[in-house]
């Protein structure tokens, strides 16, 4: 325990020097070299760099890292020291990320972010659900990455330069540069979780939740979208990148939406929830303008605290209850007992949620409404592009505060209709068996995991009020319209005890079978193909030959058999024979 405390003071202090650091150099950005070496006419090494993005991140990375590793003190005591230790790790890895000037050094922390998330994910190896999840979220990430990858190559030839803050896009051609665009954007599609490499984040809810935190509001899938802010000039220059990105970006965030408003787990509603509210960042990043980038970093950073704190209020139920599901949770549901026995994480809860769904006064109102002006902004233009955006993540606002309005009611609230009645989330006969809940034993959660709620509820607040309260009126009328609009129909279900989750929706539109049948079965075939022609192509003439000598072998092996007699009766039949055919030839 000692150990862990000091490894947590470790973190709370490299938290302290990065924001010192951050803070120095940030109002004037430098930059700084190691480690070159030259190949042909290309100079290839590593290199950091601090600037206000670069203040940003670390601030957001420092502080929900640190709270993250507090909370974990009082949440996990299993195999706490490997926990730490890559919690730890992870998070210099996203370190890494923001601070390279290099493509080559950004690579190495997005490739050490992977292999964490896989370890992190997996922590609880013996449960099947979290060894399925950690390789699934492996292999579509490292399958992305191999995109990633050959950009870096592309583009860094392209501009012959892999220093990011040399490369200047007029100095690339069209054709090279939308190809490496294009090729990065795959690994930042697969890293941050968007169509069509979407399920993994989903999947990855059995892990423990200070992990999940971790993942959603500060490292791995945020990478993606200060990827594209770093390099916004060199993805700002092609145009068909852009709309390949708001095409995947507007797609996603409803597809998502839709999902978390069927789903019935709290973490899995909440993981379909980042997947959606990151894909209005990269909307707004694919506007292409100050605004829009503006706007994603802006919402970005209130995202990182309402998400993380979310994920936290989520393990305090899976911690003191024991189950993070809502059809497990219903024991104690049904009763509005949890509002009552979890205080603290019941106000919390409520300050995230109402921060996710963009409740005016929330930091979430101020960012969201930052990625609707700039869109609307790039609409008026007469973008088609622009428009798109728009009433995507308009749309996306309203089923937002739907979802969050049905999770926040559902789990902290009595139903009025279970009064005489199974309510929606209930598991059918099985529901009406079940005793009244002993809510005596239901307690909060320590301080120690108490205490990083309250800061990030704070903060959820706060942080819409940093960026000059620059508010267009307008927009915050459509805004508010927008989160009653979802408000209504999920106050009406929960006040009917129904909660109708149309097929497709529960099924997540059937993604994760589609995939199975276009990926997976053919992929077995090829490899059981592959396995046959091997074993039977192949190793059979390696077999064969092996065989042959193996015979011929054994007929050498009956000539020597050590009798003397036997090699002279041998030695003259073969006298004779010689004899005789020199005769027969002679004649």
């Amino acid at each position: 325990m000692i150990a862990t405390v000091w490894r947590v003071a470790g973190v709370g202090f490299s938290l302290l020097i990065l924001l010192f650091a951050a803070l120095l150099y940030g109002a004037t950005p430098d930059q700084y070299a190691f480690m070159n070496s030259q190949v042909g006419d290309l100079t290839i090494g590593f290199a950091v760099r601090t600037d206000d993005l670069t203040v940003l991140l670390l601030a957001v990375v420092g502080v929900i890292a640190t709270c993250v590793q507090v909370y974990s003190l009082g949440y996990l005591h299993q195999r706490a020291a490997s926990y730490h230790a890559l919690v730890t790790l992870f998070t210099a890895a996203m370190v890494t990320v923001v601070i390279s000037d290099s493509l080559f050094f950004l690579l190495i922390g997005w490739e050490v972010m992977g292999a964490c998330s896989y370890l992190l994910i997996g922590h609880y190896w013996e449960r099947r659900d979290a060894r399925s999840g950690a390789v699934k979220a492996f292999l579509m990430t490292r399958f992305a990455d191999v995109g990633f990858l050959f950009g870096i190559f592309v583009l860094g030839l392209g501009a012959h330069t892999f220093r990011i803050s040399e490369i200047d896009p007029a100095r690339i051609s069209p054709g090279v540069l939308t190809t490496g665009t294009l090729l990065l954007l795959v690994g930042v599609v697969g890293k941050s979780a968007q169509v069509p490499l979407q399920t993994w984040l989903p999947d990855a809810m059995p892990g423990p939740s200070p992990v999940s935190a971790l993942i959603h509001a500060a490292t791995m899938v945020a990478a993606g979208v200060f990827l594209i802010a770093r390099l916004y000039t060199v993805f700002s220059a092609s145009g068909t990148t852009l709309t390949v990105l708001a095409i995947v970006a507007c797609v996603t965030m409803l597809f998502a939406a839709l999902c978390a408003s069927a789903a019935v787990e709290v973490k899995r509603v909440l993981a379909w929830s980042t997947v959606s509210q990151l894909a209005i960042m990269f909307s707004a990043l694919s506007l292409g303008t100050a605004d829009g980038r503006h706007a994603a970093l802006f919402h970005l950073a209130t995202h990182a605290a309402f998400k993380g704190l979310l994920f936290l209020c989520a393990g305090v139920l899976l911690h003191q209850v024991g189950s993070a599901a809502l059809v497990v949770l219903r024991r104690y549901t049904r009763r509005g007992k949890l509002r009552k026995a979890l205080q603290v994480t019941f106000l919390t809860m409520t300050v995230g949620l109402a921060a996710l769904a963009g409740v005016p006064g929330f930091a979430g109102f101020f960012s969201k409404d930052t990625v609707i002006e700039a869109a609307w902004e790039k609409a008026r233009d007469g973008s088609g592009l622009g428009w798109l955006v728009l009433v995507s993540v308009c749309l996306t606002a309203a089923l937002t505060t739907f979802y969050c309005l049905r999770l926040w009611l559902w789990t902290f609230f009595r139903t009025p209709a279970l009064a005489g009645g199974i309510g929606a989330f209930e598991d059918g006969d099985a529901a009406a068996d079940l005793d009244e809940p002993d809510s005596s034993k239901l307690r909060d959660a320590p301080w120690v995991m108490l205490a990083p709620l309250v800061l990030l509820a704070v903060a959820a607040i706060a942080l819409g009020y940093a960026d000059g309260v620059h508010l267009n009126w307008m927009i915050g009328l459509i805004s508010t319209a927008l989160v009653l609009l979802g408000a209504l129909p999920a106050y009406s279900l929960w006040r009917r005890g129904a909660d109708p989750r149309p097929l497709l929706l529960e099924r997540e539109f059937g993604a994760d079978p589609a995939y199975h049948g276009l990926v997976v079965v053919p992929v077995r075939w090829l490899a059981k193909l592959t396995v046959a022609g091997d074993r039977d192509v192949i190793g059979a003439y390696v077999r064969a030959v092996g065989r042959t000598g193996t015979l011929a072998s054994q007929g050498f092996r009956r000539l020597q058999t050590g009798n003397v007699q036997t090699y002279l009766t041998a030695a003259v039949i073969g006298v004779v024979a010689l004899a005789v055919l020199a005769g027969v030839i002679g004649s």
